[in-house]
């Protein structure tokens, strides 16, 4: 774990300015957001229109877009924690990134209604994350510097 911290730490202080951090909370709300989207759209849309289920349904979509959310997060969230230091930020954003994780692992053992509105509840709380993180580095900036 101590080597998974030091890569975060050497990525985040290489010419990690005030944009970067903007841009990977930005992409984090977007990416979040599109993951919302489709869980919605690949969830419940088969409901109304049984013919398309055959088309929609892709595990290996989920498993990718999980894993970049896992590992791209820290780089919005640790620079995010050391400028303003809320703690329930970081928890909040650990949250989503469990239940969007346990939606991935529930795919295929529970309808996708399930799996995907346990994905869906974590990618809220992580946009809600990735927004307040943004808006309290921001707020930071202008009160100190």
């Amino acid at each position: 774990m101590k080597y998974f911290s030091t890569i975060i730490d050497e990525v985040c202080n290489l010419r990690y300015t005030r944009i970067m951090k903007k841009v990977w909370d930005r992409l984090g709300i977007a990416f979040s957001s599109a993951c919302v989207v489709h869980c919605i759209l690949v969830a419940f849309l088969p409901i109304f229109f049984p013919a398309i289920s055959a088309y929609t349904h892709s595990t290996w979509v989920h498993v990718v877009v999980g894993f970049i959310i896992l590992f791209t997060s820290p780089l919005a969230f640790i620079p995010g924690y050391r400028k303003h230091g809320l703690t329930w930020i970081i928890g909040t954003a650990v949250s989503g990134l469990f239940f969007i994780l346990l939606g991935i692992m529930l795919e295929g053992r529970f309808s996708d209604q399930v799996s995907h509105g346990v994905s869906i509840f974590g990618s809220v709380l992580l946009v809600f994350a990735h927004a307040k993180n943004l808006q309290h580095s921001h707020r930071h900036q202008h009160q100190c510097c």
